[in-house]
């Protein structure tokens, strides 16, 4: 056989794959192929993305009883992050996976149950699922439940411990949880002693995100003096020492700046994308060279061509990318929503990016189709409203 036989072998080694002989195995029918065929085209790893392809061959080999389709596959529909969603059928596909003992669907569906927002809440259910998964070896669903527990500020001795526990059985991003939490006094306000113990452990497990958090902690002088042009040094010596992490997250700074101590440049996160283009993904990299373009954007005639480049983009249609264009530029998040209420009836008014009376009552009868449409009473404008509604 000349493909590998782990989940994640076409994610990993695209680059190594004679995509034709791995084509021709799985139009013979391996399940496996297809699968990592289909992961291949989702992702656009060592070739374009093409969704419609992903989907048959996930479709297919998920037909053919292999899991690490049902599971990405279903994630993906009930997501509808880059396929068209489908929740019903997507759940159905994660919970026939659960059944057969995947761990990771276990927390991928899990996952949903916890955050609410393309399945009804269900924490006891996600707990139940996360404890599951961790008897089965799979400690990420407890570092999601505890680092949700640690946010929320009630039970931060339960989080911890929980926190603990899925770092001890390996996942780096529960001491990372941690470091971060112990930063903002999440842990307790004593607690902030503990960053350096949880960002080392961190660190040896390889997470790359003690970098942003470092940088943080000097922007905004968390136990230590504040200093923007110490935090960007910093980030671009990760950055040059092949962190991405700390790469998309200078650019982003800069991009933006923090209206503190460092101030928004375009151009300057236009010269970092180019020195670091080889540290990001090529996904990452799109997604930040149009989020510098829409930073750039100030009148309607830019919204309308930056919009035709986004309608052309499926692949930058996500909930995260459409925070990312929210916070570069909320008149442009605006004007792609009034463009895209006026296409579905909803919305009769200019397009002018600016969030008025008609704009704000289009959003709201937008809002309660959603799934999940609890925040609407409270405000159409939260960003995780706007973001949603965005990537629909």
């Amino acid at each position: 056989m000349i493909f590998v036989t782990t989940p994640i072998g076409a994610f990993a080694q695209a680059e190594q794959t004679d995509l034709s002989k791995l084509r021709d195995v799985a139009a013979a029918g391996d399940a496996e192929a297809q699968f990592q065929l289909g992961e291949i085209y989702l992702w656009g790893s060592g070739t374009p993305v093409d969704l419609e392809k992903a989907k048959t061959l996930l479709r297919t080999a998920a037909n053919n009883d292999n899991l690490n389709a049902m599971r990405l596959l279903g994630e993906n529909l009930v997501g509808g992050w880059f396929l068209e969603q489908d929740v019903i059928g997507g759940q159905a596909l994660l919970e026939y996976a659960v059944e057969a003992g995947d761990d990771k669907a276990m927390v991928a569906l899990g996952k949903f149950f916890l955050y609410g927002e393309q399945l009804p809440k269900d924490e006891p259910r996600a707990r139940l699922l996360f404890e599951a998964a961790a008897e089965a070896g799979n400690g990420n669903g407890l570092q999601s439940f505890g680092a949700t527990l640690m946010w929320r500020g009630t039970d931060p001795e339960t989080a911890e411990a929980m926190l603990v526990q899925s770092g001890n059985m390996g996942v780096g991003a529960a001491w990372t949880s941690l470091a971060e939490g112990a930063m903002y006094g999440y842990l307790g306000q004593t607690q902030r002693r503990k960053f350096d113990g949880y960002a080392e452990r961190a660190l040896a497990l390889g997470e790359t995100k003690i970098a942003v958090l470092e940088a943080q902690r000097r922007l905004y002088g968390i136990s230590m003096r504040a200093s923007g042009p110490l935090a960007v040094e910093g980030l671009e010596a990760a950055a040059r020492e092949g962190n991405a992490d700390a790469a998309a997250f200078l650019i982003q700074l800069v991009r933006d700046g923090n209206q503190l101590n460092v101030s928004s440049s375009p151009d300057l996160a236009e010269t970092y994308l180019s020195e670091f283009s080889d540290t990001l993904s090529e996904r990452v990299r799109d997604r930040l060279s149009f989020t510098i373009q829409a930073s750039k954007a100030q009148k309607p005639r830019d919204f309308a061509e930056l919009a035709e480049v986004y309608d052309s983009r499926p692949e930058l249609k996500s909930v995260a990318h459409a925070r990312d264009v929210l916070a570069t530029n909320e008149n442009f998040a605006i004007y792609i929503l009034q463009r895209k209420l006026r296409q579905d009836g909803i919305y009769l008014g200019p397009l002018d990016g600016f969030a008025g009376r008609g704009t704000i009552r289009a959003l709201w009868r937008a809002c309660n189709g959603l799934p999940d449409n609890s925040k609407c009473e409270d405000t159409v404008m939260h960003p995780s409203v706007i973001a949603r509604l965005i990537a629909e």
